[in-house]
């Protein structure tokens, strides 16, 4: 993206309003003012001017709904549904908040923003300035020349007159005839029966306007290249006045009156040229809509000596060989540094180093070469290495980066085991915004910094590896990269202590994560001929369902089509369709249609045995065979921090938390994960976890009782519910109604979930529910406080602080409902999150200090698996205790947390 000063950037204002409504949903002031669009606006806006380095930037606005084109077309966007509510209450603000950030806006009655965007580039073009326009609409395509180009912020694409070729497959200047042909359904601009994108192209790379199509009809007619050739050119025909009227209404008008904008004249700078920001009223917008996280955004926009212009003038210089020793003493100077590694893979077990970067202040940062392919006088790895590992190893000299746990897992692969890690950026903001979508240091720079990154792909480009990236190149993305870690650290830090953060972030998060490097390097061992020989069985399984299957369906279908799983279900087996869900793509075929299908018909059955048992073959007893890695033949899983909302860890690449433990094929499964030879698992699991955390933050004393008194609390509640005495015998079916309310409970399940659930009438589902808070008083009341508490200051937090953001609690229907489950459950929920993260630290400790030969390889929820020397079965069983006993004294409540541990020689052994 270019970034010179006399580029100028035409921003689409009105695709943005529209862009942001719809990307985020439910956000509002405690009052109830809707705020989504005007959130989501303001922040693509700061994204696009701290990428967009130029004194030339103006914000384009429709100016209303009637245009010079529903003159010529009154249907014209007639379609289109009035604004909704919520968008209509946002849009007096727009304009004043991009004024507010001293961009010109310009919009005039009668045009649309694509024609003034159109009017102010021919005449840039013409003085030969170049213009990028910031919009995702295809319509603007037309407009790209040498010297314009097109972003799409939202995808981060650019395109060039190449790209709209690749597109469209014509030129710029073809595509409204493209347009025309094809019509848009948006718009209510009628097309070309039967004449699609693909057809439209070749007609246009045959004929080159639209023009030219209708006078070659009779050619048309008879070129057998064209689909359907005949009746196309019938249509045409047909509809010529209309095709020529489609033409007039997609090309966008380059006439509009620019002294329309500002008092009688034209001059282009002084109708683009950036104006001061204005911090006080932009203050008050932010008040008032309530957007806190803005204010230290704004201010990192208005700090003239702050970090951002501290970026604009940072000094990175690469140390070569003659120079590193001298470095060296500096660094050893410094209680506290960022730090980023190049390498030649992801894979940190075949990762080569490249080189490294360092930056301690907001000034300077560095960048030591040491495998690039080409460039001489570079630090040898061994001179790095031993240089640098007194000071990666001293625990009192702070480290912090932007996932920092890549970067300690590739030096723990070289002999060098990091201690003191302090801050990781991209762990930050996940706290500060568990429910945001990317972390990574694009993101950040973005949005904390208002700062563009060098990205990887730039320094690249068709390279190998970055090894082949020359030094001068790579000191400025690197040394960048380093160099953003700690401005991120600089203005993250002090937005987790405003937060009340710091103590999930201090003593969770961070100590965590070279934990979670020590169990991604470790891995897990699978046993591959075993993987191997239940693939073989389930292929025949499979095949033999799938016999059954064609012959209760009366004939062949594909069974992984859900199209013709419909089709074969509700018309050839004519089963009624009463209760069944419509999709964009017919007849719903999921799961829960396909359970309540089963009791009248053999056939849906068959497809949900089917498809469990192609779903263990594909994704665990095939794919973990090909996920082994061959310089260490185990699988090495990542352990995601920044992923779930709740704060639980995820697996990735391969997921092995999901492998279903229900079914006697998924058990079969775990048997495949063994320990090397000599070695035996351990599998802790805290049982019940979340409900006695319902115990001890509710403070319900019949339920702390329960725990306390360690009865079967499933069985307990089944009794209470139903009436019955201590006497009377439960059934299993009885307690596995306590146990489904329990768990119910927990997640908020409402009186239908709960009668689906047991098979039950929602009036007698609805009285189980009332029994239970009736038993549980106190439950009920710490309920309606979450409620309460979502609701006015719109999150909630955990036992530990960890805090989620309920976006959505102000939405009516359905939504609302989901919000406030979701709100209620989350503190429970993130809450075992602390725990179990808490357990980590604890037993990592335990085994570092006292069983030196055992390790922690897996978390799976609420289970730990332990990999360690089998040394006999007394030593072995006082591991199994002591672990236990360290899980279960993390933390003091008014409840005992319980831990079920197991040994065994593979993982479902262990677990049993």
């Amino acid at each position: 993206m270019t970034t010179e000063q006399h580029t100028t950037y035409l921003i689409d204002g009105s695709g943005y309003i529209f862009r942001a409504f719809y990307a985020i949903q439910s956000l509002s002031t405690k009052e109830g003012f809707p705020t989504n669009a005007l959130y989501g606006f303001i922040k693509m806006t700061l994204k696009t001017l701290a990428a967009a380095n130029s004194s030339r930037v103006a914000m384009i606005f429709d100016a209303g709904k009637k245009t010079f084109r529903n003159d010529l077309y009154p249907e014209y966007k007639a379609n289109r549904d009035e604004c909704p509510p919520e968008l209509a209450q946002q849009m007096p603000y727009f304009r004043d908040i991009s004024q507010a950030l001293g961009l010109p806006v310009l919009q005039c009655p009668g045009y649309e923003a694509d024609d003034i965007i159109a009017t102010l580039t021919a005449k840039l073009s013409e003085e030969n300035n170049p213009v990028v326009i910031v919009s995702g609409d295809k319509d603007l395509m037309q407009l790209v020349s040498d010297s314009v180009a097109i972003w799409d912020t939202m995808k981060d694409k650019h395109y060039g007159p190449d790209q709209v070729v690749e597109k469209f497959g014509v030129t710029p200047e073809q595509v409204t005839e493209i347009l025309a042909l094809t019509g848009d359904a948006s718009d209510n601009i009628p097309g070309v029966d039967g004449v699609g994108p693909k057809t439209a192209a070749q007609l246009v790379q045959k004929y080159t306007t639209v023009e030219g199509v209708i006078s070659a009809l009779d050619t048309i007619k008879d070129d057998k290249s064209i689909r359907n050739r005949a009746k196309i050119s019938q249509n045409i025909a047909d509809n010529l006045d209309r095709l020529r009227l489609a033409r007039k209404l997609v090309e966008v008008a380059s006439d509009v009156p620019l002294e329309t904008f500002a008092e009688g004249t034209d001059d282009i700078d002084s109708l683009l040229t950036r104006r001061d920001i204005d911090a006080d009223h932009l203050s008050e917008l932010f008040d008032k809509f309530e957007f806190q996280s803005l204010f230290k955004e704004l201010s990192s926009i208005l700090s003239k000596a702050s970090r951002n212009s501290s970026a604009e003038s940072a000094s990175y210089r690469t140390i070569y060989a003659d120079d590193f020793d001298s470095w060296v003493s500096t660094i050893k100077g410094q209680r506290e540094f960022a730090f980023d590694l190049e390498t030649t893979s992801l894979d940190v077990h075949q990762a080569t180093v490249v080189g490294a970067s360092f930056c301690w202040n907001q000034d300077e940062a560095y960048y030591i070469p040491c495998n690039h392919l080409t460039g001489e006088n570079q630090v040898t790895w061994q001179k790095f290495s031993s240089s640098m590992r007194e000071i990666f190893t001293n625990p009192d000299v702070a480290k912090c980066g932007q996932n920092i746990k890549y970067d300690i897992s590739v030096l723990e692969q070289n002999g060098i085991s990091v201690q003191g890690v302090t801050f990781d950026s991209m762990v930050a903001a996940y706290l500060l915004n568990p429910d945001g979508r990317n972390f990574n240091l694009t993101a950040l720079a973005a949005d904390f910094l208002n700062r563009s990154v060098i990205e990887y792909d730039e320094v690249t480009q068709d390279k190998d590896s970055f090894a082949a990236v020359s030094i001068e190149d790579a000191t400025n993305y690197a040394a960048q990269d380093a160099h953003y870690a700690w401005l991120l650290k600089e203005m993250l830090l002090p937005l987790i202590e405003e937060r009340g953060l710091l103590r999930v972030f201090s003593e969770l998060e961070v100590p965590l994560i070279p934990i979670l490097s020590k169990m991604e390097c470790a891995g897990v061992k699978v046993d591959e001929v075993a993987l191997r020989d239940m693939s073989s069985e389930f292929a025949e399984q499979l095949a033999s369902l799938e016999t059954q299957i064609t012959k209760e369906a009366g004939g062949p279908f594909n069974i992984n089509s859900p199209k013709q799983l419909a089709d074969v279900l509700f018309n050839r087996l004519g089963i009624p369709t009463k209760g069944v869900k419509k999709t964009k793509t017919g007849l719903s075929t999921n799961s829960s249609v396909l359970e309540k299908l089963a009791e009248s018909h053999t056939l849906p059955a068959l497809i949900l045995e089917y498809r469990s048992l192609h779903k263990l073959k594909s994704t665990y007893t095939d794919a973990l065979r090909q996920q082994i890695n061959p310089k260490t033949n185990r699988i090495h899983t990542r352990l995601n921090q920044t992923i779930t909302g709740t704060g639980r860890l995820s697996s990735s690449d391969p997921n092995l938390q999901n492998i279903p433990v229900q079914s006697a094929a998924g058990r079969r499964i775990r048997t495949a994960f063994i320990p090397e030879q000599g070695n035996f698992y351990i599998s802790a699991d805290y049982s019940q976890i979340e409900l006695r955390l319902l115990a001890h933050l509710s403070g319900d004393e019949n339920l702390i009782a329960a725990f306390n008194a360690d009865q079967d609390i499933h069985a307990s509640t089944a009794r209470e519910i139903l009436g019955l005495s201590s006497d009377e015998e439960l059934t299993s079916e009885m307690r596995r109604i306590g146990k489904t309310i329990n768990f119910g409970i927990v997640y908020g399940m409402g009186q239908f979930r709960l009668a689906k659930d047991l098979g039950i009438p929602v009036g007698e589902a609805s009285a189980y529910i009332s029994s239970y808070f009736a038993r549980y008083p106190k439950v009920k009341t710490y309920f309606s406080g979450i409620e309460e508490v979502a609701l006015t200051s719109g999150e909630v937090e955990t036992i530990f602080g960890r805090k989620r953001f309920m976006g959505s609690l102000n939405t009516s229907g359905r939504d609302q409902g989901f919000a406030m489950r979701a709100a209620i459950n989350a503190p429970l929920q993130g809450s075992a999150a602390d725990v179990i993260k808490l357990a980590m630290i604890d037993v990592d400790k335990l085994l570092t200090s006292k069983y030196p030969d055992a390790k922690l390889v897996l978390q799976i929820h609420d289970e730990l698996l332990i990999e360690a020397v089998d040394k006999g079965e007394g030593s072995n069983q006082q591991l199994v205790s002591d672990i236990a006993s360290c899980m279960e004294s993390v933390m003091k409540l008014s409840v005992p947390l319980k831990v079920d541990a197991g040994k065994g020689y593979n993982w479902q052994e262990a677990q049993s």
